[in-house]
C-alpha cells in the first residue's frame, strides 16, 4: 500500500485523530490540573479530602493572587472553610484584600473570621474600613446593617476586656 492510500485510510485517520485529541487533552489536564481539582472540590457536596485541599493550598500560596485568578483563591478559601481550616482561610482572605481592597463582601468575611478567632484589633480595622466605605457610598443609617452590628459587638467586647 503506498503512502497516499495509507493516509486516506479511514482507520488511520480515526487512530491519528484519537491520538491527537488525547495528546491535546493530556496537555490541557497537565497545565490546568489545579483549576480542575479546585472546581471539583468547590462544587462537591461532600466534605473535601483535607490532604488534597492542603496540597492545593500549598501550591496556590506560592503565587500571589491577581485580579485574573481572584476567583480561584476565593474558591479555595470557601473549601478551606468547609474543612474548618480557619487560619488558612484568614491568610487567603488577607492576600485577597490586598488584591481587591474595594470588595466589601470579602472584607466582611475576613472581619467576621478574625472576630471569631478572637483577633479583635485586626477585625476592628476591617469593620472600620467597611463603615468608611459605606459612609462614602451613601448617607443611609448604618445601625441596621450587619457591619454596624458586628462593629458595635467588637467595641462592646473590647470595653469588657
Amino acid at each position: 500500500m503506498d503512502m497516499v492510500k495509507f493516509i486516506r485510510n479511514k482507520w488511520f485517520l480515526i487512530g491519528f485523530s484519537v491520538f491527537y485529541l488525547g495528546t491535546v487533552w493530556g496537555f490541557f489536564r497537565t497545565f490546568y490540573h489545579k483549576e480542575i481539582l479546585l472546581q471539583k472540590l468547590y462544587k462537591g457536596s461532600d466534605t473535601p479530602d483535607a490532604l488534597q485541599v492542603m496540597t492545593l493550598y500549598k501550591k496556590m500560596m506560592k503565587t500571589a493572587p491577581k485580579r485574573g485568578n481572584f476567583h480561584s483563591f476565593y474558591r479555595l478559601a470557601k473549601i478551606l472553610a468547609r474543612i474548618e481550616r480557619k487560619k488558612e482561610v484568614i491568610k487567603i482572605l488577607n492576600r485577597l484584600i490586598k488584591t481587591v481592597p474595594e470588595d466589601g463582601e470579602l472584607r466582611l468575611w475576613l472581619a467576621v473570621e478574625l472576630h471569631n478567632q478572637g483577633r479583635y484589633r485586626e477585625a476592628e480595622k476591617h469593620f472600620a474600613a467597611l463603615l468608611r466605605n459605606r459612609k462614602d457610598a451613601s448617607h443611609a443609617p448604618i445601625h441596621n446593617s450587619m457591619e454596624g452590628a458586628s462593629y458595635a459587638q467588637i467595641r462592646k467586647e473590647r470595653k469588657g476586656q
